[in-house]
């Protein structure tokens, strides 16, 4: 005789009971979330003028943070790209095109120097801060731009002509972090 086979339907059990348990645990997992997401440390950066708090945000470690002006003197860009770091803002990359008035013409100590026409870069020196005073210039005397991506480039020279900023950054519970962008 031959073997004889029966035409059953198999149900995937075990598939079936680890949905189960994990619909089940799904609560469990919103309450953590609910609890320990808010509570989480992360960097903060703050812009704050005359008027209080002009820019608030958590920012992941590392995030790049970039000002750029027209020297007073030499009539030339200047591009400084910080991070955010441990709640600090560390100095990362400074390009400039001329070398006079105040401006860098050699390597830091723990840094370098890069030729890279028409830019000179200078990087690292390890240099970090908690609050940076930064002078906010106007149309004629430095056109200050301020870019914290995903936040859009701020014309800060149009929002804040000759005002005294502070850049501040440190380290808060994710609820204690008020967003304010730019609007």
């Amino acid at each position: 005789m031959g073997n004889s086979r029966r035409n059953s339907v198999s149900w995937p059990t075990g598939g079936l009971v680890h949905l189960l348990l994990a619909v089940r645990g799904l609560p469990l997992v919103w309450i953590c979330c609910a609890v320990l997401v808010p509570n989480v440390p992360v960097n903060c950066l703050e812009i704050v003028g005359r008027d209080g708090v002009l820019f608030s945000a958590p920012l992941p470690n590392g995030a790049a943070f970039v000002t750029s002006y027209i020297h007073s003197v030499q009539l030339t860009p200047v591009i400084d790209e910080y991070r955010i770091l441990q709640g600090r803002i560390w100095t990362w990359e400074e390009r400039v095109q001329s070398h006079n008035a105040g401006l860098p013409f050699a390597a830091p100590k723990h840094g370098r120097f890069i030729m890279a026409p028409p830019w000179m870069v200078v990087q690292g020196g390890r240099r970090a801060e908690q609050t940076i005073a930064y002078r906010v210039g106007t149309e004629k005397l430095g056109r200050n731009t301020w870019a914290l991506p995903p936040f859009t480039e701020t014309a800060a020279y149009a929002r804040f002509p000759s005002e005294r900023v502070f850049f501040r950054a440190s380290i808060k519970r994710l609820s204690e972090v008020p967003v304010k962008g730019w609007e």
